[in-house]
């Protein structure tokens, strides 16, 4: 696959729908609108499934890693989570930005799919089968019927990430798997991409029908009902692979969709930091022009700005340094369990597995 102006391995197409879901969140975050929009929900779950395609990427893609290699990959995926639940956590925590954080769950994620990492198609197919057709109704019941108030405060955070908060993983779960099984069976197949296109919208015409047509089923944000995950994961799936297969195209139309949206990709493939920034930004703006942490507004520019400077410095970023600063630290860390003699390698001498 091209490319597209990345350090050699890249790929451009998860960038650029990565780009899409944090633009998608940025204007979630800072719209208040009392309507439902197309970006609320959706974004963060089109993120969520592109964790999935992430770590089958980085795990080798539709040829994984085989042997003593999978240990070192499963050590540095659970570093990467439990990296992303410490950071997730300090924002939370400390800078207290008027928005759900998404990182602690997103690492979480990654700490769960840790044993299924190498699992064939077929055994991630049923995981991610059982878990959209058991965890809406159990997670539903678990918040109908218990009280998080009375659960022991070193459980607590583990219950928030998994059934009470925003992003329950019990069911969230679904979209990484998901987007694990799309690299294992080939991203860069046009074969492959064109079932991701047509079964995603097949999904999202189900689920989103479902809830259109028949009595008490929604499918509305954050709902956590088996019609938001079947038709946005659907939606997620199939904007991945309209990206992937755009993004893949030879000739003047491949190069002209790489140019164009080469900004949206670039702002993808440091997501981690943008999301960190935008977070603390938006904390720094909340506080000190929208009337404090009470006050759900922002001036009229916000999100255009936030927008605007995220592309502009994610494409000089890419251009003029290469990886962000928080995804050049994370790579560092997750290069740990690999043995010292795999680490000082250069980068030719290391496996051609695409990185994201």
């Amino acid at each position: 696959m091209p490319r597209a102006g990345f350090e050699p391995g890249r790929v451009f197409g998860p960038d650029l729908a990565r780009g899409i879901a944090l633009l998608g969140m940025f204007a979630a975050h800072v719209v208040w609108d009392p309507d439902e929009n197309v970006y609320d929900g959706r974004s963060s779950i089109l993120f969520a499934t592109i964790a999935g395609v992430s770590l089958g990427l980085l795990t080798g893609g539709s040829q994984p890693a085989t042997g003593g290699r999978r240990t070192a990959l499963r050590g540095g995926v659970a570093i990467r989570g439990l990296v992303l639940i410490v950071l997730g956590v300090v924002l939370t925590e400390f800078v207290r930005p008027p928005l759900a954080v998404i990182l602690e769950y997103y690492g979480l994620a990654f700490v769960l799919l840790t044993p299924l990492l190498f699992a064939s198609i077929r055994v991630l197919t049923i995981a991610a089968g059982a878990v959209v057709i058991v965890m809406p109704g159990l997670v539903a019941w678990l918040r109908d019927r218990t009280d998080p108030t009375l659960i022991p405060d070193p459980v607590l955070p583990f219950a928030e990430w998994l059934v009470y908060g925003t992003y329950p993983m019990a069911i969230w779960v679904a979209f990484p798997l998901a987007g694990l099984i799309c690299a294992r069976a080939g991203l860069e197949s046009r074969r492959t991409q064109a079932l991701m296109i047509a079964g995603g919208a097949a999904a999202a015409i189900v689920g989103y029908g479902a809830a259109a047509v028949l009595p008490g089923v929604s499918a509305e944000a954050h709902s956590g009902t088996v019609a938001e995950v079947v038709g946005s994961g659907g939606l997620a799936i199939a904007i991945i692979g309209l990206c992937t297969l755009g993004g893949g195209l030879a000739g003047p139309a491949g190069r002209g969709i790489r140019v164009v949206l080469f900004p949206v990709a670039a702002a993808g493939s440091m997501a981690l930091t943008l999301y960190t920034v935008h977070a603390v930004a938006l904390a720094i703006v909340r506080e000190a022009v929208s009337g404090g942490p009470e006050d759900w507004s922002y001036p009229e520019p916000t999100l255009a700005v936030l927008v605007a400077t995220a592309l502009v410095v994610a494409t000089a970023w890419r251009l003029l340094l290469g990886a962000g600063p928080l995804e050049r630290g994370m790579r560092l860390l997750t290069r740990l369990p690999e043995p010292r003699r795999a680490r000082g390698l250069p980068e030719q001498g290391r496996s051609s597995r695409p990185t994201v």
